[in-house]
């Protein structure tokens, strides 16, 4: 908690005012729980496909005719073919003249996604698209790859997936190039890449063929046999994806089934997948149980079985060994490949006989399974004993780590217990099918949850971190999270106490387990009524004191600075004020009314999350990443504070929170975060982070008689940034807990991401413009993604460098620092790089006046600023570069020079009594907060002297600096 507290003697804690050490960064992004998103850098995952040839898939049916865009490339409809249409959820898009979330075909060049919409009319991945404006577009901004946009249909559009393969067709030009305001798109040098996941490119849509669309809007009708369907489908399914090893299994006629395809790469001998699919027969019997067995003595290169002994239908040859070809060549397992057998039937198990005798004896059953039989033993009953034993049982002990096996099932044109049960003891999915359309899909999201599985995910089940909570008193405030693969992360705002400096829970026990830093399953915090609430993060806390939703306070910005008002109350009976466009609406079909993500939005369970088969409150709190509550007094007494905590979140709420009982007083989104909630209400499977508010609040207190109330003059204001959610700081006038007023909102041009932590100081500047308190918020310029790559960028930075001085009461812009040229009252032709962290502001005279600013940047500087107060912005600051210590001043850096600055410098006052000296002791240190993980640059932590402890310097000693 960073707070301000504004007396008659302008004293501060953790603020500007005097000489504290400072805290420890945080490593923050989530490439810290979620491991390498990027599908590129993961083996391809083994899918054996086991498709039904019994002569019950001969059976006629009614579908709609397959898509194919080969024999009819523009079938007839209101959706122009030569136009690509997408949408952020999973809503089909109407093709009707209101609806600008298109781009031409000539203008998308995701080639990998272009080879599956040609296929089956439709793509779901993370994209970017080159242009300009903010995130939904419009308004100035510099030219870069980031988030598509309504109305920019002839920007090119970009995936991660083409990375090294495929450009704008150039032959060389081949990445995606990072940076702002570029002269060309795309570039042929791999490390200048953009850094693909991190916002504005970590969002996911779906694209769809406008001829697809014609098709889907009015299909036709055909008679075609189950066979075909299957067939049909699943080739046209495997055309267009990639990515993955796959191979074929079969029914014999009357016993078990054959490997009629052993796994091979899917990119490198598709026709060979397909010619094979495409021979199936349709005849015989449904050996379920014996085929599945059969495919575990593959897995486990062991001799084959049905595959040789039973020899109605050859097996592959490359799926055995050569040298004993009686025995199956067991498949090369990569340490970290994921395995999958998928199963389609449209019958239940039929001459299959033969599995309680055989599924027992593979190796080491009993143990695995702790019994020595099958579940049951009826024909076709050890299914599922087969499956949980495949995803169990290490399939090859010989590579590191334990190699399983997860069974997916679709039940074609039936729905059988037997095949929910053999996919949901392996961990994986029981679908049903009956159609072309159902068939499509399922397939598709077996393939699309396979991948997601295949992708490192490692996340604890609480994230706990002790930097981002709140202490009052005794009590502790403490906001924990989730990672989830999902747009939605869980959070909650917890409360604990401090007992014998331990943190201990409602019962007066630890409530952390020392070793692993994780709460306690027996800990309980207070406000959880019920039970332990341990480490997980959706029981107790806040998230379960949440209003009903029909008297919730939901408010936004709407107009006006009373957010109590009609106008910005967040209701169904206000739903008239807003556009769809504000809640990210379309209006097409499928999508949620105006109405009915309000009411969701206010906590009403619409969707049944928590599968209670009722509509009632929805117990639901966003992540709190990286943003730190802050605790405010309000009044009461010592034994009895009365306290609001106020917590953000990435699902864009800010929460204030009564601190005695955890129940909600009110939350606030800001209005350009309202186009989020559509995209959390369907909550897609997401790679990347999804942001909301995301910096830290910094409450400021002024209590004019220093009588502990709040009352009189007294006022309280909340100052927040939005991190990668944004660009905006926002200042809330909470004085009235009950009754927040929106003070200010500022997003200026030179400003990037709002990453900065803000600082409130007072200065004398000779402003007309500035608060009888002269009272000022100092913050850095903020982010700029091009930072998300790990090369030193060869340009200037597009946003963020420099820093910001507004009035703490108007937010007015009093004072900049920033690069030649940028029209700041103090240009430094130093400044070129993004200044993302907190200022650190002193005070050295203690006249309460700010005169000494220190700062850092990613370019691996340290700044020194001089105040002098009484003067006009013009001649208010005067400063430069005292420290290059990272690529910034490098003709050509090496990436282990690549240092940055993610945290601001920490400043303290030493003497040295062998040299009868004082010096200003300046310690920061390096790392790469963007990618944690990545170790090509050569961390330092710095302790640099400034022998000016109390002296200002010119702008001409300034521009002369002998630079550390």
């Amino acid at each position: 908690m960073k707070i301000s507290i504004l007396k008659t003697t302008w004293t501060s804690i953790g603020c500007a005012v005097a000489l504290l050490a400072g805290v420890p960064a945080l490593a923050d992004d989530t490439e810290l729980l979620l491991i390498n998103p990027d599908p590129s850098d993961n083996p391809k995952p083994n899918v054996m496909f086991i498709l039904d040839t019994s002569g019950s898939m001969t059976t006629m049916e009614s579908t709609i005719e397959p898509y194919d865009s080969i024999l009819n490339p523009a079938y007839a409809g209101a959706c122009d073919v030569d136009r690509i249409y997408w949408t952020e959820v999973d809503v089909l898009p109407e093709c009707v003249a209101t609806n600008l979330n298109w781009v031409w075909k000539a203008n998308f060049h995701c080639e990998f996604a272009a080879k599956q919409i040609e296929g089956i009319g439709s793509f779901t991945n993370t994209m970017v698209q080159f242009r300009d404006g903010g995130k939904d577009g419009g308004g100035n901004g510099p030219f870069r790859w980031q988030y598509i946009a309504t109305g920019y249909h002839t920007q090119p559009v970009e995936c991660q997936a083409d990375s090294g393969d495929h450009g704008d067709g150039r032959s060389t030009f081949l990445w995606a190039d990072n940076g702002t305001n570029l002269p060309d798109p795309w570039i042929d040098d791999p490390s200048q890449e953009l850094s693909w996941g991190s916002a504005p490119r970590n969002l996911g849509y779906t694209f769809y063929d406008g001829n697809y669309l014609n098709w889907k809007n009015s299909p036709n009708n055909v008679s075609l046999s189950r066979s075909e369907i299957m067939k049909i489908v699943t080739k046209k399914v495997l055309s267009s994806v990639n990515n993955l090893n796959v191979g074929l299994m079969r029914f014999n006629d009357t016993q078990g089934g054959p490997v009629m395809l052993a796994l091979t790469d899917l990119d490198d001998n598709r026709q060979d997948v397909l010619d094979a699919i495409e021979s199936l027969p349709a005849g015989g019997w449904t050996p379920l149980s014996e085929t599945l067995y059969e495919s575990a003595l593959y897995w486990r290169g062991m001799p084959a079985h049905y595959g040789e002994i039973i020899n109605e239908t050859p097996t592959d040859p490359e799926a055995l060994d050569s040298s004993s070809p009686e025995v199956y060549d067991q498949p090369d397992f990569d340490v970290c490949a994921k395995n999958y057998n998928v199963l389609l039937t449209d019958g239940a198990p039929t001459e299959d006989g033969d599995a309680p005798g055989l599924v027992p004896t593979l190796p080491n059953f009993s143990t695995a399974m702790g019994r020595s039989t099958c579940t049951f033993n009826a024909e076709g009953d050890c299914l599922d004993d087969v499956s949980e034993y495949l995803s169990v049982e290490d399939i090859d002990p010989g590579t590191p780590g334990d190699q399983l096996v997860t069974t997916h099932t679709i039940g074609f044109t039936i729905d059988l217990p037997i095949l929910s049960d053999t996919a949901l003891n392996s961990g994986g999915q029981y679908f049903l099918a009956d159609d072309v359309e159902s068939l499509t899909k399922t397939l598709l999201s077996i393939i699309a949850d396979i991948n997601d599985k295949s992708l490192s995910f490692s996340a604890p089940a609480v994230s706990v971190n002790t930097f981002n909570r709140t202490q009052n008193l005794n009590d502790v405030y403490m906001t924990m999270f989730g990672a989830k693969a999902k747009a939605h992360w869980p959070g909650n705002l917890k409360k604990y106490k401090i007992t014998n400096r331990v943190i201990s829970d409602v019962n007066g026990l630890a409530a952390v387990d020392p070793a692993t830093g994780f709460f306690l399953d027996t800990a309980k915090s207070y406000w959880t009524v019920g039970g332990a609430d341990g480490n997980d993060v959706r029981l107790g806390g806040a998230a379960k004191q949440l209003p009903d939703p029909a008297v919730r306070n939901l408010y936004t910005n709407n107009s006006g600075t009373d957010l109590t008002s009609t106008n910005n109350q967040v209701t169904p009976s206000n739903a008239g004020a807003f556009a769809l466009s504000d809640f990210g609406l379309t209006g097409a079909a499928g999508e949620p009314s105006k109405d009915e993500l309000i009411r969701w939005a206010r906590g009403e369970d619409l969707l049944d999350e928590d599968n209670n088969f009722a509509t009632n409150i929805r117990y639901v709190m966003g992540d709190p990443l990286h943003s730190q509550p802050a605790a405010v007094v309000y009044g009461g007494t010592q034994a009895n504070p009365d306290v609001v905590v106020f917590s953000a979140t990435n699902d864009g709420y800010m929460h204030a929170i009564n601190g005695t009982t955890g129940a909600e007083l009110w939350s606030f989104i800001p209005k350009e975060l309202l186009s989020n909630l559509n995209r959390l209400y369907f909550n897609p499977n997401s790679k990347y982070k999804q942001y909301g508010i995301d910096g830290n609040i910094v409450p400021v207190v002024k209590d004019e008689n220093k009588n502990g109330v709040v009352d009189g003059n007294d006022f309280v204001y909340l100052i927040f940034g939005m991190r990668r959610g944004g660009n905006n700081f926002y200042a809330l006038d909470v004085t009235n807990k009950n009754s927040p007023q929106l003070l200010w909102n500022v997003s200026l041009p030179e400003m990037g991401e709002s990453w900065s932590t803000p600082v409130v100081a007072r200065m004398n500047i000779l402003s007309g413009g500035l608060n009888a308190d002269k009272a000022v918020v100092v913050m850095g310029g903020g982010y700029d993604t091009v930072h998300d790559t790990n090369v030193h960028p060869a340009s200037a930075d597009g946003v963020g460098a420099g820093i910001h001085i507004l009035d703490l009461v108007s937010g007015a812009e009093l004072w900049r620092a920033g690069p030649d040229n940028s029209g700041a009252d103090l240009e430094i032709t130093k400044m070129t790089r993004a200044m993302p962290n907190r200022v650190r502001v002193v005070d050295l005279s203690g006249d309460g006046f700010a005169d000494r600013m220190y700062a850092s940047d990613l370019g691996g500087q340290v700044w020194r600023f001089d105040i002098y107060n009484g003067q006009a912005p013009a001649t208010l600051v005067t400063g430069g570069v005292v420290a290059q210590l990272g690529a910034e001043g490098i003709g050509s850096p090496a990436l282990s020079e690549t240092r940055r600055f993610y945290s601001s410098p920490d400043v303290s006052i030493f003497t040295d009594d062998l040299q009868e000296k004082r010096y200003i002791a300046i310690s920061i240190g390096t790392g790469y907060r963007a990618h944690p993980f990545d170790l090509n640059a050569t961390d330092r932590f710095f302790s640099i002297r400034d022998p000016d402890v109390f002296d200002k310097l010119t702008q001409l000693e300034y521009d002369g600096y002998s630079v550390v």
